[in-house]
């Protein structure tokens, strides 16, 4: 029984460390994604054009002018 028990806590450490470094990688994702919307926000406030900012930052040309709209209002 003990072997057993020391099988599940192993397990679930597993399943912890998993979860957290799934997480981790979310998190640096996420950190992307936001300095690539900052930066499409600078390049419109500087005037380029929502091609060349989607190419810049590799955005959606549809997600850089839903940011140019946000901008304006």
């Amino acid at each position: 029984m003990g072997e057993f028990v020391s099988n599940v806590a192993k397990l679930l450490d597993e399943a912890q460390m998993k979860k957290f470094n799934e997480g981790r990688i979310e998190g640096r994702i996420e950190g992307k994604i936001e300095g690539k919307i900052e930066v499409a926000k600078k390049l419109i406030q500087r005037g380029f054009s929502d091609e060349d900012i989607a190419e810049l930052t590799e955005l959606d040309i549809e997600k850089v002018k839903e940011l140019r709209k946000e901008l304006i209002n």
